[in-house]
């Protein structure tokens, strides 16, 4: 095809200067060849350098479609490899056998900690087991409790519990190496078992109406959003001793039966105990409130605040 274009253009052009030149003697007539001749190899390199161009974008173009398209598949194949270890996973965590629950409660974790946008659901997943119901004890896992721990025929259930609980403080911890930032719990209506939350970074937390059994210790903790413990029963010591509530946190109509601690708070926002009972008091002392309602709290009658 160029070479036909170029001897189109080669012959047109001898023609023209033949014509043009007017005068039959040879001389000019051989100058008028070579001008053509040379006018059509200067045209057809131009075609030709074009037409490598543009060969050259096109497999430009092919290369880049085909790094897309397999850019494309190796991330769909990635996805595809996420979403079936994470449903075997969650398969594992509703097993009605104790080993394999830890076994999937231990998958979702290596999940979290190979794949950071899938965290906040594999922590929302692990706040949702702890929120189904179960037969806790009456008190927390101390002294004769402790040792009447083996015979309880609810062991395993609790046990895989306990390391859920564990598991959620290991990752909001700011000074642990597998910290995950910016994650939210929601433990709404929980049964939680000797909680621990102390020294955490999280956004938001809910607990509302959930039950603390045994000691619950949230000490020296950052919450960067709004906190709910409404109508939160604590069955034993409380203590939330320098915590920091950046948009405040509300207790209403929460029951405290032992000793609870709110020293060294700090709070931004509205810190709230409105018709919150404290059985055996509180002590506030050295906190930094910006707004500290205690409207129809409840408190034993020698006062003890």
């Amino acid at each position: 095809m160029t070479a036909v274009a170029v001897a189109a253009v080669t012959g047109g052009l001898l023609w023209l200067f033949l014509a043009w030149s007017g005068r039959p003697d040879a001389p000019v007539r051989i100058d008028a060849v070579k001008t053509a001749f040379g006018v059509g190899a200067g045209a057809g390199g131009v075609f030709a350098l074009w037409l490598a161009t543009r060969r050259q974008r096109t497999l430009e173009l092919q290369l880049a479609e085909t790094t897309r398209v397999a850019g494309v598949t190796e991330r769909d194949l990635e996805e595809r490899r996420v979403t079936e270890l994470y449903t075997k996973a969650v398969e594992q965590l509703g097993s009605d056998k104790a080993p394999v629950r830890f076994g999937g409660l231990y998958a979702l974790e290596r999940l979290g900690q190979d794949n950071p946008k899938q965290r906040q659901t594999i922590v929302n997943v692990l706040c949702a087991y702890l929120r189904m119901p179960f037969k806790a004890p009456d008190v927390g896992l101390k002294g004769t409790a402790a040792r009447d721990l083996a015979d309880d025929p609810e062991e395993g259930e609790l046990l895989v519990r306990l390391a859920v609980q564990e598991l959620l403080k290991t990752h909001l911890s700011h000074d642990t190496a597998g910290y995950w930032p910016g994650m939210s719990i929601d433990l709404q209506r929980a049964t939680l078992v000797d909680f621990r939350l102390s020294g955490c970074t999280l956004a938001g937390a809910d607990f509302s109406r959930a039950r603390f059994v045994g000691q619950l210790h949230i000490r020296g903790s950052h919450f960067t959003r709004r906190v709910g413990f409404y109508g939160t029963e604590f069955r034993d010591i409380v203590n939330f001793d320098r915590s920091v509530f950046e948009e405040g946190a509300f207790f209403s109509r929460a029951h405290f039966t032992s000793n609870v601690r709110f020293t060294r708070i700090r709070s931004s926002g509205r810190f709230e105990f409105s018709r919150t009972v404290f059985e055996e008091g509180a002590d506030f002392e050295g906190g930094e409130h910006a707004e500290l309602d205690l409207t129809d709290a409840q408190f034993p009658q020698d006062g003890t605040k």
